[in-house]
């Protein structure tokens, strides 16, 4: 019996260049959406995050962040790391504000001369808050 070569050789470049591009694209982007819970999971946790004590309310609302990224399937083997994956996803001003939020809970966890009353903790949970409405992790909650 013969064999059919009716294959093109240019198929095996084709697909070699598009596992390049996927790769590519996926270390640039994470894949998925970013509404990973179920629907009106974030509210609820926001609204249980809002009557904390300060210090943990912001522990807690960094931790929400970064569960979200990892559901969505953000690389990285922290949450600094996984930040800097959806950097583009975000404006600028939004993507700086979580940043410095996050930098806020690394204080409360890392230095134990931290002072939590030189910063306006509602402010460091609402900028933690707009950056999961901003990436779309809402969208669940209408």
């Amino acid at each position: 019996m013969k064999k059919n070569n009716n294959t093109n050789p240019l198929d095996g470049v084709f697909s070699a260049l598009e596992g390049l591009i996927a790769s590519f694209f996926d270390k640039l982007m994470p894949r998925g959406s970013f509404a990973v819970l179920p629907p009106g999971e974030i509210t609820k946790r926001f609204q249980e995050i809002e009557k904390m004590e300060s210090k943990l309310a912001i522990i807690e609302a960094d931790k929400l962040v970064d569960t979200v990224l990892k559901k969505a399937g953000s690389k990285g083997e922290s949450l600094g790391e996984r930040l800097r994956g959806v950097q583009k996803l975000v404006s600028r001003d939004v993507y700086s504000n979580m940043w410095e939020a996050h930098k806020v809970r690394n204080q409360i966890v890392h230095d134990h001369d931290f002072d939590i009353r030189s910063v306006d903790h509602n402010l460091v949970i609402y900028r933690m808050k707009k950056f999961l409405i901003e990436l779309g992790a809402f969208k669940n909650e209408q």
